[in-house]
């Protein structure tokens, strides 16, 4: 429910200036870094709050009448971005967070769209908190990383990984990326096809591709890239047969040999969150650790389907 005497209104230039003076650059910055760069410029809120204001999407909300925090959306096709959500100091704890993101739904749906999305530092837990209160969802918060300088103890029998070449490898990344999503990210396939996979996943040529096949089947596909100082990164999109099992580890195993160096420290992307969650228990028996991302994406649904 709305705070009692608040309400979400367009911002004026004179309101908003005086909110975001209270506010840190990290607060400024802690859903969209790039506004924090706006305070290194030349009298450098007031250039920020100019800016805000020809998005038309910067509204205040207001407290009594008075200014106590911003809500900044960026409009998509056919979601929107929560580029800032933020309260003056002195007005927090009253659920103004809230009521802004409440209102945030309100304003997409009219707009037409159908999607709301942030990207929140992990370490902002209020922000969390406020965020999976208002219905939003995680999404593939986590990936698994082994810090040890030898082989996977797994058999590599009926399992292979064939490197493809680029213009193959795109074709099949169009076909194993949607697969995964859809079997184990259903619930926000649209928006984590448009908008979260630009975002989290390397472009083709940041690594090598790889077809991956159990019993001559293929299963999947992989990306491998290696790190500087001996480390090196897997991403997966499997078939959900696959998951969690020993054709799975096997199949990781067989990517990790195609590397010029055993690496000292193993990352594993997997295609979705359900991937990870049934691959969990199997990863963590060779010694990978979960590891919750810096940033993690969070969305919420609003055109009345189930999301779960």
């Amino acid at each position: 429910m709305p705070t009692l005497g608040a309400q979400v209104v367009p911002a004026r230039l004179g309101e908003l200036r005086s909110v975001l003076a209270t506010l840190s650059p990290a607060e400024i910055g802690a859903l969209d870094e790039s506004l924090s760069g706006w305070l290194s410029r030349p009298l450098g809120r007031e250039a920020l709050a100019a800016y805000l204001l020809t998005l038309n999407s910067t509204y205040l909300c207001l407290m009594s009448y008075e200014p106590a925090g911003a809500l900044v959306l960026e409009r998509g096709e056919s979601a929107a971005r929560v580029r800032l959500l933020a309260v003056a100091p002195d007005m927090r704890r009253q659920g103004l967070a809230r009521t802004m993101l409440e209102a945030a739904d309100d304003l997409v749906r009219k707009a037409g769209l159908s999607w709301l999305w942030m990207r929140v530092p992990s370490s902002n837990l209020p922000a969390t908190r406020c965020a999976l209160r208002c219905g939003y969802r995680r999404y593939r918060p986590q990936f698994m990383r082994r810090e040890r300088a030898r082989a996977l103890p797994v058999s590599q029998e009926l399992v292979r990984a064939e490197m493809l070449p680029p213009p193959q490898a795109e074709q099949q990344l169009a076909v194993w990326v949607p697969h995964a999503i859809q079997q184990g990210d259903s619930w926000c396939k649209p928006l984590a096809m448009q908008v979260f996979a630009p975002l989290t996943m390397p472009a083709p040529e940041a690594g090598h591709v790889f077809a991956l096949y159990h019993a001559a089947r293929q299963v999947g596909l992989a990306l491998a890239q290696q790190l500087a100082q001996r480390a090196a990164r897997v991403w997966l999109w499997l078939d959900r047969s696959t998951w969690g099992t020993q054709a799975e580890l096997g199949l990781l195993k067989a990517v990790v040999a195609c590397l010029e160096d055993v690496p000292d420290q193993l990352e594993v992307e997997f295609g979705s969150a359900d991937h990870l969650r049934a691959a969990v228990n199997a990863y963590k028996t060779l010694g990978f650790v979960p590891v919750v991302r810096d940033h993690v994406l969070m969305a919420r649904r609003l055109d009345g389907k189930a999301s779960r």
